[in-house]
């Protein structure tokens, strides 16, 4: 099975789209973050939403490289070796 890169990019700002970080309209794809300043460009808490975001991505993409997925598994006995 062919490993999954990714969620594409942002296209405001060119950030690695995670899980439950993205927004699709009109044909784009925007972060949290971006689509928050767009829409609301007053928010409070906009840095701190942006940071979260960024952090997200450096969780993500270590977890996406994990060793652990490359283990064969243990599959049936061959019925020639009794």
């Amino acid at each position: 099975m062919a490993k999954y890169y990714g969620y594409r990019n942002c296209s405001h700002c060119g950030i690695v789209c995670t899980p439950g970080n993205y927004l699709d309209y009109n044909g784009k794809r925007y972060c949290t973050a971006c689509w928050i300043q767009h829409e609301n460009p007053d928010h409070p808490d906009l840095e701190a939403i942006r940071e979260k975001v960024q952090n997200a991505v450096k969780v993500w993409k270590l977890a996406k490289y994990s060793k652990d997925e490359y283990h064969l598994p243990v599959g049936p006995k061959s019925i020639n070796k009794r």
